[in-house]
Formats: structure tokens, C-alpha cells, sequence
């Protein structure tokens, strides 16, 4: 499943598309070199992004580039990110040899490229730096709920009450966080247990908004980072249509 996720900075913006499922295989041992291969974006407009019609080069290419290397060297795509007028891709490999000469053939001189391997064995580039971190998993769950909001009809901008809800080792972590976030405007609602958790305490805070992404995600930094002190987690958010 790739999912895509986008962090901005004072600076710039940084997209990064991810294909999440290897996290449950990472790391494969069969697997321990780190490939990457970066690629120079030709025409971008001036948020540095790439038009239509360099994406679609740049769509062509970079198939033929995990084809080629899938065959070659059984090599798999783990993601790649749009930064800075770079197209950076990433890959996990048996081994690094050809890995060069291959990218030089597909890409051929039509980019500039820069090329480069190294062995992690322990997928640390995966799991510690391409994969979304807390805030950015917020960010892929809210862009779905959104889509499918959407789709039912609703009116983003209209007012309404949102459940977010956070986990917890014991009741305590739970009541110290309900109070902290009540003084952001929200309500307490429940506090439940289920023993089959990891996080078995679940409260349930409410805070009336509208449906905007800035907005959900200033919201969870709030409770990640809250939750985070009490030794939880934010779990996400859900409402009814409005329309």
C-alpha cells in the first residue's frame, strides 16, 4: 500500500510517497543494501514542484528503473520524496553491484543524477526516516477520513463536534491528559478499558471545529505531543457528516 505524506518547513516542502507495507517485513535480511538514486527534475514550476509534463517523463523513467532492478538485481522500491527539485528513490537490494551502471543506462543522459549505496541491514533509512512519523500517520488517517467525508456530501465547513481519541497505560496517564486538555478546549467524554490493548486505557476527548486539514493537524501535534508526556498515544479522530 503506498501512501504519501507532506512536511513543510519555514523553507520548503517535502513530499514523500512510501510504500507502508514493508514496514511488517522490515528488515528483510535478504536485503541489506540501501540503494539510492537521485534524480535532477528538468522543469518545475516555482514552488520547485515538477509540471505535468516532467511528471510523466519522470514517471516513465523511474518504472523503468524498479523493473530494471527488480530483474537485474531483486532489488524492491521502498519509496521515493520530491525535494528541492530533486526526485530522490530508494531502494533495498541483495547487493549494490550493477546498481550504478544500471541507473546510468535507464536514466541515461537526460538527467542529472547522483548515485549512491551504503549496507543497512537493519532498514534504518526505512523505518527511522522515510516512514511517517506520528504526526504524518495523522496526517495519511485525516486525508482519508476527509475523502470519504467528502464523498458522503459533507460541508467542511461547517462547525461540529469531533472525537479524538488517545491511549494509555493506566487510568491515571488518562485523567492527568483529559485535564491538560481541557484547558485547550476540549471535553472529556469516556474513559474505557479493554485488557486486550496494548493501550488499554482509551479516552475519548471532544472539541467542536470545523473540518480543516491545518487545523487537525495542529490538533495533533497537540495531543501527540500531550499524550506523548503521560506515556500515550493519539489514535485519531472521527465525526458525522454535516451537510
Amino acid at each position: 500500500m503506498i501512501e504519501y505524506y507532506i512536511s513543510t518547513s519555514d523553507e520548503s516542502s517535502v513530499k514523500t510517497e512510501l510504500e507502508m507495507d514493508y514496514m511488517e517485513s522490515a528488515p528483510q535480511a535478504e536485503r541489506p543494501w540501501l540503494l539510492w538514486a537521485f534524480i535532477k527534475m528538468n522543469d518545475v514550476d516555482e514552488a520547485g514542484v515538477a509540471t505535468a509534463s516532467e511528471l510523466e517523463k519522470l514517471t516513465a523513467v523511474t518504472d523503468r528503473l524498479k523493473e530494471t532492478l527488480s530483474k537485474e538485481i531483486d532489488a524492491i522500491s521502498v519509496g521515493h520524496k520530491y525535494e528541492d527539485g530533486w526526485l530522490e528513490l530508494y531502494f533495498y537490494a541483495p547487493t549494490a553491484k550493477q546498481f550504478q551502471s544500471i541507473v546510468s543506462t535507464v536514466v541515461g543522459s537526460d538527467y542529472i543524477t547522483d548515485i549512491g549505496s551504503t549496507r543497512d541491514a537493519k532498514w534504518e533509512h526505512y523505518i527511522y526516516t522515510l516512514y511517517p512519523s506520528a504526526l504524518m500517520l495523522q496526517q495519511v488517517q485525516s486525508r482519508h477520513i476527509m475523502e470519504d467525508l467528502k464523498e458522503a456530501g459533507d460541508d467542511f465547513s461547517i462547525v461540529r463536534e469531533v472525537e479524538h481519541y488517545l491511549g494509555f497505560l493506566t487510568e491515571t496517564n488518562a485523567k492527568r491528559v483529559a485535564e491538560t486538555l481541557y484547558l485547550h478546549g476540549f471535553v472529556e467524554q469516556d474513559i474505557s478499558y479493554n485488557s486486550s490493548e496494548e493501550y488499554g486505557y482509551t479516552l475519548v476527548m471532544t472539541q467542536e471545529h470545523a473540518i480543516d486539514a491545518d487545523l487537525l493537524e495542529e490538533l495533533a501535534f497537540l495531543l501527540i505531543t500531550t499524550a506523548e508526556k503521560e506515556h500515550g498515544i493519539y489514535a485519531g479522530w472521527s465525526t458525522g457528516v454535516a451537510s
